[in-house]
């Protein structure tokens, strides 16, 4: 169901000419990768779009009665959780766009005009370069921390046929000519995978905060700045969703069973019982459990009898109403508060 919104936002961003690229798991287009429990495309817009893409998106959600049910903003990148309902069930998708550039912690490596100059036509898409693809990829998972063996494979396969661009990007953010050599041969060598260039990850991010604020001085100051504050705001106000229902039975698990269908979910969604567990305890497990999920974009669903939070909806009939949904991503929509649920349902 959602497919058919996608599509024709789109069609839609293509007929006004804005300056866009898929940054990954575009194949499957308009549809969900088949290899991911949720869908979450990633995009990245040119600065001087960013307010026609906002006005474009909202047109197509009220033209296909779609929800926008949250979003947020990091320095990086802003964030549009996306559902479309029906009866219950639920379709969605996550729309991530990038703006700036490519970069760690407001540290540059890429600005948006190297990335979009090189764009390609994809179907009706427009997508990044493959070697954009595939070293954003490496150094985004790389830097992280998070080099999946999935990546692993495509990454090095492009490397290898694009070794004159990974040559001219490794010099270009100062990598010396020892070290660029390290890592093609890492990549051109028969035994050695992607996980072996791990030993550089910390020589690649000195080289790339020089080369940002060598040669973007003012913005990487800037975005650094905004990258730790609105971090620091993600953690205040988490904005994944937090549910706390007074007692287990059948339709409190079929409200989570449907609330981890939508794009709520992001990372992880679980289902935890606190009810023995005093106030001072609560808390504790809040901090320890449920924080850092919901930080992280995911659903946490609690049951928990001790405290009576406000924002109160009340299970009155034997099975979970489409309303009630509703009801509940309305208040999800809303910024939500560290140690507060953003809903307390009574049953």
């Amino acid at each position: 169901m959602i497919d058919h919104f996608i599509l024709n936002l789109f069609k839609s961003l293509n007929k006004y000419k804005i300056n866009y690229a898929i940054l990954r798991n575009y194949e499957s287009m308009p549809s969900q990768p088949l290899d991911v429990d949720y869908f979450d495309l990633d995009m990245i817009v040119s600065n001087k779009d960013l307010k026609k893409f906002n006005n474009i998106l909202n047109q197509t959600l009220i033209s296909e009665k779609v929800s926008l049910i949250k979003t947020f903003k990091r320095s990086y990148c802003h964030h549009y959780r996306i559902v479309k309902s029906h009866n219950k069930k639920f379709t969605s998708v996550q729309i991530d766009v990038h703006t700036k550039g490519q970069g760690f912690w407001g540290f540059f490596y890429l600005t948006e005009d190297e990335i979009l100059n090189q764009k390609k036509k994809y179907k009706e898409f427009f997508v990044v370069s493959d070697f954009h693809r595939h070293l954003f990829n490496w150094l985004d998972k790389l830097l992280w921390g998070e080099l999946k063996l999935k990546y692993s494979n495509p990454i090095k396969k492009s490397m290898i046929k694009e070794t004159t661009q990974l040559d001219s990007f490794l010099k270009k953010i100062f990598l010396n000519k020892k070290k660029v050599t390290a890592i093609k041969n890492v990549f051109l060598s028969e035994k050695k995978t992607t996980e072996d260039t791990k030993k550089y990850k910390y020589k690649i991010l000195r080289s790339i905060i020089l080369f940002s604020f060598s040669k973007h001085f003012i913005k990487t100051i800037s975005w650094t700045i905004e990258f730790f504050f609105r971090e620091l705001i993600l953690r205040i106000f988490p904005p994944g969703l937090f549910v706390i229902v007074k007692k287990e039975n059948k339709l409190s698990k079929d409200l989570y069973s449907i609330l981890s269908k939508t794009a709520i979910m992001g990372q992880k969604a679980i289902f935890v019982n606190f009810n023995q567990l005093n106030k001072f305890e609560f808390f504790y497990q809040y901090l320890t459990v449920v924080w850092p999920i919901v930080r992280k974009h995911g659903l946490v669903f609690c049951v928990y009898d001790k405290i009576n939070f406000n924002k109160n909806l009340e299970l009155k009939k034997n099975n979970v109403s489409h309303k009630m949904i509703n009801d509940i991503l309305y208040h999800y929509k809303k910024k939500n508060i560290i140690f507060f649920p953003n809903i307390f349902i009574k049953n």
